[in-house]
């Protein structure tokens, strides 16, 4: 499909320990601090649906972010929409991107509802990014629900099976343990889900 990028493997994991603990013990690894932003995310959907936990991945499918980026003093506006493979519990397995720069996502935000789009979730958080030999773990302090570390994949998984994305991912959340911090079993914590369900009191 044009103006997708590669399919991408990550991992986002829930952490259980202070925040400047985890950071302690990365840089003790030799990590080293390379970037901080803030994000906002605004989640717009046009699916008419009930919305209930088993709908909440089919909602978030059907949905475009308009996203507002401060990095190095810049702010970067983008709407994105992430074409998500998921396996049978809704586990996500890879996804691939389509960006498209916009100035004004007021403007952008009122045409989409003008389309027949209204607002499913914002997501707000800050993002403190880590790196060393080329890993990059991003510290994710999310409002309304606390400090997650995305992990992400570099290489193209195109053609790649769903057992060996799934073997990596295990290889993934292993090389963050391996670095002694403390973090859940989790290797797919969804922000946008996990906020949906407490926004809509869904157990």
């Amino acid at each position: 499909m044009g103006g997708l990028e590669m399919k991408q493997v990550e991992i986002t994991v829930r952490l259980t320990e202070k925040i400047e603990d985890a950071i302690c013990k990365l840089e003790k690894e030799g990590f080293t601090k390379i970037r901080e932003s803030d994000i906002d995310d605004i989640y717009l959907t046009n699916l008419d649906v009930e919305t209930k936990k088993e709908n909440i991945q089919k909602l978030l499918k059907h949905s475009v972010i308009l996203r507002n980026l401060k990095l190095d003093g810049k702010v970067i506006r983008k709407i994105t929409y992430k074409n998500k493979e998921l396996d049978n519990n809704g586990d996500v397995i890879s996804e691939q991107k389509v960006n498209l720069d916009c100035n004004d996502l007021i403007k952008a935000e009122s045409l989409f509802v003008f389309l027949g789009f209204y607002k499913l979730i914002e997501v707000k958080y800050h993002v403190i990014v880590y790196e060393k030999n080329g890993r990059e773990f991003a510290f994710q302090i999310v409002e309304g629900l606390g400090t997650l570390i995305e992990y992400e994949n570099t290489n193209n998984f195109d053609g790649k099976s769903a057992l060996e994305i799934k073997n990596t991912k295990k290889e993934m959340l292993k090389d963050i343990k391996e670095c002694n911090i403390s973090i859940t079993d989790e290797y797919d914590v969804k922000k946008a889900f996990e906020l949906i369900k407490k926004k809509y009191n869904i157990l």
